[in-house]
This record gives C-alpha cells, sequence and structure tokens, in this order.
C-alpha cells in the first residue's frame, strides 16, 4: 500500500485537489447554520491499554481562490475510526485507522502530552499533513484535528468523538 501511495501521489493529490475545488465550487452561497448533535454517555478510558475513538461527523475550512469557507457537510456513512496502540511507550505510539476508504492504514504518533486528564499525540509531519489527537480519558471524548496543504491549498478538519478503551 505504502509504495502504491509513494508511486501515485501525483495522481492522488490531483484527484484530492479537483474533488476539493467540486466542492468549493457547488457550497457558493449556501448561507445557513446547521448544528448537529448526538447523545454521548461518559467512558472512563484512564486505564486503557489500547483505545479506539470514531467520528461519525467532521467540519472542514478551506482556503481557495481568495476565499475561505467553512463547511459542515453530511455525517460520515463510514465514520472515520482510528485505534491507539502502544500507550505505555512514553514518546511514540501507533495509530490504525479506517477512512471513508475503508482501508486500514498504520503510522507512527508521537506523544506530546499525557496526564490525568488528557492524552496528546501529533503525526505528519508537517510537510504535506500535521494532526492532532487529543484523548480526554476521564470522559472517552477526542478531538481531531488535521490541517493540510496540497499543492499550496491549505485546508483544515476539525472532529470530536467518542472513545472505548481495551
Amino acid at each position: 500500500m505504502k509504495n502504491f501511495i509513494k508511486q501515485n501521489w501525483s495522481k492522488i493529490s490531483l484527484v484530492l485537489l479537483v474533488g476539493l475545488l467540486i466542492f468549493s465550487f457547488t457550497n457558493k452561497g449556501n448561507i445557513s447554520t446547521k448544528e448537529v448533535k448526538k447523545s454521548f454517555i461518559k467512558n472512563d478510558v484512564s486505564s486503557a491499554i489500547q483505545i479506539t475513538c470514531t467520528y461519525p461527523q467532521v467540519l472542514n475550512a478551506n482556503y481557495l481562490n481568495d476565499e475561505i469557507s467553512h463547511n459542515i457537510p453530511q455525517p460520515e456513512t463510514n465514520p472515520i475510526i482510528f485505534t491507539f496502540s502502544k500507550l505505555d511507550d512514553p514518546k511514540v505510539g501507533q495509530l490504525s485507522y479506517i477512512d471513508s476508504t475503508r482501508s486500514i492504514t498504520n503510522v507512527p504518533i508521537y506523544k506530546i502530552t499525557n496526564d490525568s486528564e488528557k492524552l496528546v499525540y501529533l503525526d505528519g509531519t508537517g510537510e504535506n499533513y500535521l494532526s492532532t489527537h487529543t484523548i480526554y480519558k476521564n470522559v472517552g471524548v477526542s478531538t481531531y484535528t488535521k490541517t493540510v496543504s496540497i499543492l499550496g491549498i491549505p485546508s483544515g478538519t476539525l472532529a470530536i468523538g467518542s472513545c472505548v478503551g481495551y
């Protein structure tokens, strides 16, 4: 899979850019406020050795053609699922995730904070993307942010999800 991505990076980037452009142009003029609520039950994951978080809804912000747009797309039909493992390692953990393509990807993540309240990881080099993952241990809630720059076009994603520990 990694070789496929390396060999086809430019094609993948072009497809993502075209999709972003189409999405951006189809949402012009649609100015409305939308709120999506979902009930949640606290789930303490502070003693887990592995944590899985699910993100059913994401928020997007993009800059393109001298405009900044903020979007709330429809809820994901295939939610983003992150599994954090190697939590006991003081510096590097393992992130396995399933996104809308339904493929499983494994990447190293770097621990920034681990205290009684939260666990914070970073993944990515910042060259093409940088993601932060903050897991609030006592309630089982996680925030996920991702900043991306494809061909110099900045984009950001934010999601809040629920987590379970194993």
